[in-house]
């Protein structure tokens, strides 16, 4: 039996807390299967790994995974800030700290110790052949096999006792042809609902070995390291794909050489993201039951003239272990102060409900809960498998739905493409409101009630958000909205690298009310987008010019391949778009007024599917302004919701209609 430490250390949670989170989650016991979740143990043995080098670190998380792949009982501490550490008593979870052996790497010889009788054999890698350590760590994970550099084999046999060993060093000249043995011969046996981008990153591995590894070894996961940027690495990652038949919306964890643009290449064949190359205990955290979550709707301002309505979300909660890094941040007493958004991993709800549990019990009613790009996993939906995209809609609307997400983010998506549309679509009555796009500074987009918002500026140094929004110029005639995104893991850290995400942002929010008294108005994202709805709704007069600013934008409900003239808004050919106007529910009268020119058909509709003409001319029309009388669309219209379609009158291109200007008056 291994040696146990004698004291039981239980971590106390207050009443008020629990009672939030009971308001805010629910155990579910319908799993998606999504993650492996490895079955869960009364209490932790906790090792301390902090002190090993990096090699031996390694071999712990290995380890750790081989005897988590019965029960997770095994947590190591290996983060900085004694992180771990924390989430360990926050997790409410058993536990008992293992004195540690003296001398070098007191951690895995310690569990070596006591749980080296689990141990068939030792598996030789070699650090400057990085393929070999990937090797040994999926033959270990399926043949009870422990990877060790011959340093450590040495040590740990010298200590312990003979253990048969297995040296793969030489076995194959380099990457490609070590991950083919692996398709052929380990593949077969390792679980297929995950893959893994992980291994010895260089140069840094040596000082800062990546956490992930337990998990994968604890799944029993296909783990490859290459470099997409090498076109036969490229073509590798492509094959190990094809040969494991991943489904559509297969994961993979971990990380790339080429860092984000692992997309380019995974995307294409129906894998997303989940970056979380530094995730420690990944194998005790899925163990915990699965839940679901909750959070309030948005909640809207009536927008007035001549102030700045200001959301800000902070970056890089798609990452797992930026998720673990933030209680650092939830802690500092300036949390809540300001409204603002924080993006998380909703798969959390399977690989660390712990982690969730306590963000949501620190929400209160100024920090809204968003989810990194662009959903559920890190994906370019443009670059996504055309085949497989529709199975990730599916699944990343019901995690977003389980996870109570209101505001998403999307990157790499243009503005009413197929990919964005079809993401709106799927979002449409799941109760995400609000996309935040971070490829460019379009305006506002309404595309079928789910409102499309920039991401806003990028911030990366404390002092930033007051130079960029000091420098926004509100306008008398109608409201203005901004959105900002700080980069967490450099505006969010001060001089000696501490958390300091809420100070920061505090700060600057009171330097700016101060200096410029009532001119901005701060709000959460999906509170923000709340606003912006209700600005369109209950409308008693719509006027704007059709020059693609937001005061256009936000009613338009479909745009079909138009394009900007000279500051108009222009369709030829098959192309249209549709705007969508809600006017108050006492007006029996209106009239649309349209500065129109070209060949033009106009109709309007009552639920955007069943249209009539209102207005049509033919022979290339020079501006005119047309009027047309609404009232008949509004008789028996308890919503008081009317569609307006434009189109050419022409099919031929270069022959279609120009709008400068729309009203709506009902008076």
């Amino acid at each position: 039996m291994p040696k146990k430490a004698l004291l039981f250390v239980t971590a106390l949670t207050c009443i008020l807390v629990v009672s939030i989170i009971a308001f805010y989650a629910r155990e579910t016991q319908v799993e998606r299967g999504s993650f492996p979740k490895m079955a869960a143990a009364e209490a932790l043995s906790v090792y301390d790994i902090r002190n090993d080098s990096a090699e031996a670190k390694l071999a712990a998380l290995v380890l750790q995974g081989l005897i988590n792949q019965g029960t997770a009982k095994i947590y190591v501490l290996t983060r900085e800030s004694n992180l771990d550490q924390t989430w360990l008593d926050e997790s409410g979870k058993s536990y008992q700290a293992v004195p540690l052996l003296t001398g070098s790497n007191p951690g895995l010889r310690t569990l070596y110790r006591d749980y080296g009788d689990l141990v068939d054999k030792l598996i030789v890698w070699e650090g400057s052949r990085d393929w070999t350590f990937n090797i040994a760590l999926m033959k270990g994970s399926l043949e009870k096999g422990l990877p060790v550099t011959d340093a450590i084999k040495d040590g740990l046999t010298a200590e312990f006792g003979s253990k048969p060993a297995e040296d793969i060093r030489l076995n194959w000249a380099g990457r490609v042809e070590a991950y083919d043995w692996a398709i052929d011969n380990l593949m077969p046996s390792l679980d297929k609902r995950i893959l893994f981008s992980a291994g010895l990153r260089t140069p840094d591995w040596t000082a800062y070995p990546w956490n992930i590894f337990d998990y994968a070894v604890a799944s029993k996961s296909f783990a490859f390291y290459l470099d997409p940027s090498i076109p036969a690495e490229r073509d590798e990652i492509v094959k190990i794909i094809q040969k494991g038949g991943y489904p559509p919306g297969t994961p993979v964890l971990g990380y790339a050489p080429n860092a984000d643009d692992l997309n380019d290449y995974t995307n294409p064949y129906g894998v997303g993201y989940v970056v979380s190359d530094f995730f420690s205990n990944g194998s005790v955290w899925s163990s915990f039951a699965s839940k679901t979550y909750s959070q309030p709707s948005g909640v809207a301002v009536d927008a007035q003239p001549g102030k700045v309505y200001v959301a800000i979300t902070a970056s890089d909660g798609d990452n797992l272990q930026y998720d673990q890094q933030l209680i650092n941040h939830f802690r500092n007493e300036a949390a809540g102060q300001v409204p603002v958004g924080i993006t998380v991993a909703p798969v959390l709800q399977e690989l660390g409900t712990p982690i969730l549990d306590y963000f949501y019990s620190k929400i209160g009613s100024n920090i809204e809960l968003v989810a990194g790009p662009s959903g559920y996993q890190f994906i370019y939906p443009e670059k996504y498998s055309e085949s497989g995209y529709p199975t990730w809609l599916s699944r990343n609307r019901q995690w977003l739905m389980d996870a109570g997400i209101h505001t998403s983010q999307i990157w790499h998506s243009p503005i009413n493409s197929v990919s964005h549309k079809q993401m709106a679509d799927s979002l449409v009555g799941s109760g995400v409101t609000g996309l935040l796009r971070g490829d460019d500074g379009a305006p506002i987009n309404a595309y079928h009630g789910i409102y499309t918002v920039p991401q806003g500026n990028m911030i990366w140094k404390n002092g930033e958000i007051y130079s960029v929004l000091s420098s926004v110029i509100e306008d008398s005639e109608k409201p203005i909205f901004h959105t900002i995104y700080p980069i967490l893991g450099f505006y969010g850290t001060d001089a000696d690298g501490q958390a300091a995400f809420f100070d920061h942002l505090k700060a600057e929010v009171d330097r700016l009310n101060r200096d410029f008294p009532g001119k901005f108005v701060f709000l959460k994202p999906q509170d923000l987008v709340a606003t912006i709805h209700k600005l369109m709704t209950d409308n008693r007069s719509v006027n704007f010019d059709a020059n693609n600013t937001n005061q256009e934008s936000i009613y338009i409900y479909e745009d079909n391949h138009t394009a900007m003239d000279n500051g108009r808004r222009y369709a030829d050919g098959a192309s249209s778009w549709i705007y969508k106007f809600d006017l108050a529910d006492d007006v029996e009268h209106a009239t649309l007024t349209l500065a129109i020119a070209g060949n033009y058909v106009v109709d309007v509709s009552k639920d955007g599917m069943k249209w009539n003409h209102a207005a049509n001319a033919q022979g290339s029309v020079s501006e005119l302004t047309v009027n047309s009388d609404l009232s008949s669309w509004l008789s028996r219209n308890p919503t008081k919701t009317v569609y307006v379609r434009i189109k050419s009158g022409s099919q031929q291109e270069g022959d279609g209609v120009t709008l400068s200007r729309l009203s709506i008056s009902t008076e």
